[in-house]
C-alpha cells in the first residue's frame, strides 16, 4: 500500500516511459490529447492511476481515470484507486461473496483492510471479522466490522474453535481477505486460513481464500502450475467501470441492514506536502506498517 497523490491530469491514450513513483492520483484535467473522446474534458476533476503520480503534474490514460466522487474530497479520492479496485476485485471477482457471506479481513486496519470493511458492508456480508491489534480495534468496528480478532492475544484459528479445541463450523468463513500475508513482517496466514474455510455444497459455494500480496509458495505456483483450488493471488485489473461502481458508492451509498443508506468513506492516515521532508516521513510511516488507512501527499501547483 503506497502513499497517494494529488497532482494535476493531462489525460492521453498513450502511455510514457521513464521511471516514476506512486500510482493512485486525484486532479483537474489541464491538457488532452487529440484522441480522448468526449468523455473529458480540461477543468474535469478526476481520480484514478497514474504511473508516476508524485509530481506537479502527470499523464494518465483515459481508461485508467473516472470523474472524481462529489462527496470525496481530494485527500480522500486521491486515496481510492489501488486500495478500493484491488479490495473490490479481490471480493467480487476472486472471493465471489455473496448475500449474507461470512468474511474475514486480516489486516482489517490498513489501507486495504479498511477498504474491505467497507466494501464487504455494501456486498451484503452478514458477519465481518477484522483482524488487527487491539488498540484499533474499536476503529476497525466503527467501519463495519461485527467482530475483531486481536492478533497479539489470539490466532484466527483459536478464535474459530469449539469448547472441544475442534473447528466450529458454524465459524468458518466464506471469503478470507488476506491484506497481511508477505506486507514485510515475515507474516504468512495462508495455510492456517486454508484450514478455516466454509466447505462447499451443492447449495452454497466452497470458501475462497484470496491474498493481495501472498505468500512465496503462492507467487511460486502462480508463475508455474497455478494456485490450488480455492486460494487466489489477486492482481488488480485497471478498468474505469471499477471506478465508477466505487464513485456511486461513495456518492450514492446503498441500504444497509438497519435500511439507513451507508456510504464508502475512505481512511486517511496522513496529508503531507509535497516536500522532500515531507515524503521522506511519508514512506518512513509507510514503512513503520502502523497507518490507520492512506498516506496522501497534497500537491500545490
Amino acid at each position: 500500500n503506497s502513499p497517494r497523490y494529488m497532482t494535476k491530469a493531462v489525460v492521453s491514450t498513450q502511455s510514457t516511459g521513464g521511471p516514476g513513483v506512486g500510482i493512485d492520483v486525484a486532479g483537474v484535467v489541464e491538457e488532452k490529447g487529440d484522441k480522448v473522446g468526449d468523455e473529458f474534458k480540461v477543468g474535469d476533476e478526476v481520480y484514478g492511476g497514474s504511473n508516476g503520480s508524485l509530481a506537479d503534474y502527470t499523464v494518465v490514460k483515459s481508461e485508467e481515470i473516472a470523474h472524481k466522487p462529489k462527496n470525496a474530497s481530494w485527500t480522500e479520492a486521491a486515496s481510492m484507486f489501488v486500495t478500493y479496485m484491488t479490495t473490490l476485485q479481490a471480493l467480487r471477482d476472486y472471493g465471489k461473496i455473496c448475500k449474507d457471506d461470512r468474511v474475514l479481513i486480516i489486516g482489517a486496519s490498513g489501507g486495504c483492510g479498511t477498504a474491505a470493511v467497507q466494501l464487504a458492508r455494501s456486498m451484503g456480508a452478514k458477519v465481518i471479522v477484522g483482524v488487527c491489534s487491539g488498540k484499533n480495534e474499536e476503529f476497525v468496528r466503527s467501519l463495519g466490522a461485527t467482530d475483531v480478532v486481536d492478533y497479539t492475544k489470539q490466532t484466527i484459528r483459536d478464535y474459530c474453535l469449539d469448547s472441544t479445541g475442534s473447528v466450529d463450523p458454524t465459524k468458518r468463513f466464506d471469503v478470507i481477505y488476506d491484506a497481511a500475508t508477505n506486507s514485510g513482517a515475515g507474516e504468512d496466514y495462508k495455510d492456517i486460513s486454508m484450514g478455516l474455510l466454509s466447505p462447499g455444497s451443492t447449495e452454497k459455494k466452497h470458501g475462497q481464500y484470496v491474498a493481495i500480496n501472498g505468500s512465496p509458495g503462492m507467487w511460486l505456483r502462480a508463475f508455474t502450475i497455478g494456485c490450488s483450488a480455492n486460494q487466489h493471488l489477486m492482481v488488480m485489473k485497471r478498468n474505469p467501470a471499477d471506478l465508477c461502481h466505487l464513485r456511486s458508492l461513495v456518492d450514492e451509498g446503498w441500504e444497509g441492514s438497519s435500511e439507513e443508506k451507508e456510504f464508502v468513506k475512505p481512511v486517511i492516515a496522513e496529508e503531507l506536502p509535497f516536500t522532500e521532508e515531507a515524503v521522506q516521513r511519508g514512506f518512513d510511516i509507510l514503512k513503520s506498517r502502523r497507518a490507520r488507512g492512506k498516506i496522501v501527499f497534497k500537491v500545490d501547483c
